[in-house]
């Protein structure tokens, strides 16, 4: 008979008999013995058996795969997630914390409040484990262990958002677009693909037209602020936008709200009205001064962006209305690159472009230079999230990238000309700026750039 629980202190208690120890501590060793037969069948195919061994070993419960909560306690679910450790000592996710599937045509009946995913998660059993790939999951090391609330645990505003954000990927759904949902839509609750493999498609309301099988996260950046906040009681180093009053809004209206009052205002207009000073001789003076219009500092960090993973980009249109500067993104490592894959649903890899585009917000911050002027004026912000329906043409550019790293062609890495949305070039201080290449050799050090032709017409959608 499967053990019941009756409190949820009652589950922390019993959660606790693992803490700072592994699976292959507390299992028998004929126990082990036919576990190692299934790890060595599963390989990397079964990656919820960690949590499949951790209710049956540690809690004593059935393993299955109901819609309801793991315990019979309403709500309480277990999840076992992964850290990394970094060479300061620093714990963060190795992951985003994934829920349960989104059931299209059901979820578009529901309500919030009254919610299959509040129903299921809204208080939630977290067991971080260590993260080490020579070891199998008998052996990770569990780190931290915490309950969390996700209606009281999290500040009010942090709540309105995941709230927001799950009411918009609803509404998505509700317009028969569920093909279109990405995880840069949103803040902190994503909605990120999951599937036995990527041939695996589901009927959507609305539209005859199929979706990738989709379940709720908590996104990475989040889930390592409520690691860093909540268990290891730490301060996040960053200013925030909200301290500046006590309203309950959601990101993206409290940015539109500090912006407002500064659009069409030059920048000196805004430093006086600010009473701040920054040179314009410093590279990043634009970056400073929207971080001045959001906190009222120079922070070079802003809190809710940092939770939310969002990447600000300042952009400075010419006094024509164009925009002749294309989109960087961060330099990359020809080595390292030649080992990266695009997307990897199965085995639920990524490239550091493909994560950059498809998981993250992007904020544009919008100055026009003026003519014969060295001031500028705010024109506007834009929150953005890189569309879906273009993937297909980045993913040809990191294709052709890699083909030509393997090759030594770097004279035939992508070029602007040959795809209307991404190219590769030099990302370096200068000529002397390199890195080493899989040939031995050094080459200048180059990263992706989505078009500036591009960048222009999402700016005025």
């Amino acid at each position: 008979m499967p053990r019941v629980y009756h409190t949820k202190e009652e589950v922390l208690s019993q959660a606790q008999i693992i803490l700072r120890k592994s699976l292959r501590d507390i299992i028998l060793p004929a126990q082990i013995i036919e576990i190692e037969k299934k790890i060595g069948v599963y390989g990397l195919q079964r990656k919820g058996y960690l949590g499949n061994l951790v209710e049956k070993y540690v809690f004593d419960l059935e393993v299955n795969s109901k819609s309801e909560a793991d315990f019979n306690i309403p709500g309480l679910e277990l999840k076992t997630t992964p850290l990394k450790k970094h060479a300061q000592g620093q714990y963060t996710s190795k992951e985003r914390l994934v829920f349960s599937m989104i059931d299209y045509k059901k979820i578009i009946h529901e309500h919030w409040e009254t919610s299959s995913f509040l129903n299921k998660n809204r208080l939630l059993l977290l067991m971080f484990y260590l993260y080490e790939l020579e070891k199998t999951v008998l052996d990770y090391e569990f780190k931290f262990i915490s309950l969390l609330d996700l209606l009281q645990d999290i500040s009010e505003q942090d709540i309105l958002q995941i709230r927001k954000d799950w009411e918009h990927i609803v509404a998505k759904i509700k317009r028969g677009e569920a093909h279109l949902l990405s995880e840069g839509e949103t803040f902190y609750l994503g909605a990120c693909t999951k599937a036995a493999n990527s041939e695996v498609m589901r009927d959507q309301p609305g539209t005859q037209v199929k979706a990738k099988p989709r379940a709720f996260s908590l996104k990475q950046q989040y889930l390592n602020y409520l690691i860093q906040k909540k268990i290891l009681n730490k301060e996040l180093d960053a200013d925030s936008i909200a301290k500046r009053g006590k309203e309950k809004k959601t990101i993206d209206v409290l940015i539109q709200e500090r912006f407002a009052p500064f659009v069409g205002r030059t920048d000196q207009q805004i430093m006086s009205s600010l009473k701040i000073s920054l040179s314009k001789r410093s590279k990043n003076f634009k970056r400073l001064l929207a971080n001045s219009i959001l906190t009222g500092t120079n922070s070079n960090k802003v809190e809710e962006l940092e939770k939310a993973d969002v990447t600000l980009k300042v952009v400075t249109l010419e006094h024509t209305g164009t925009l002749k500067e294309s989109l960087s993104f961060p330099a990359f490592d020809y080595k390292s690159l030649v080992s990266q894959v695009w997307y990897d649903e199965i085995g639920e890899r990524m490239s550091d472009l493909y994560a950059q585009l498809d998981t993250k917000r992007f904020l544009f911050v919008i100055f026009q230079k003026i003519k014969g002027s060295d001031e500028i004026v705010l024109r506007k912000i834009k929150f953005w999230s890189f569309p879906v329906s273009d993937l297909t043409e980045v993913e040809k550019v990191f294709n052709k990238t890699i083909d030509c790293i393997k090759s030594g062609k770097y004279e035939d890495l992508p070029k602007m000309s040959e795809n209307s949305v991404a190219h590769v070039r030099p990302h370096g201080r200068d000529i002397s700026d390199t890195i080493t290449t899989p040939q031995g050799t050094q080459e200048i050090k180059r990263c992706f750039w989505l078009n500036a032709k591009y960048i222009q017409k999402a700016l005025e959608q």
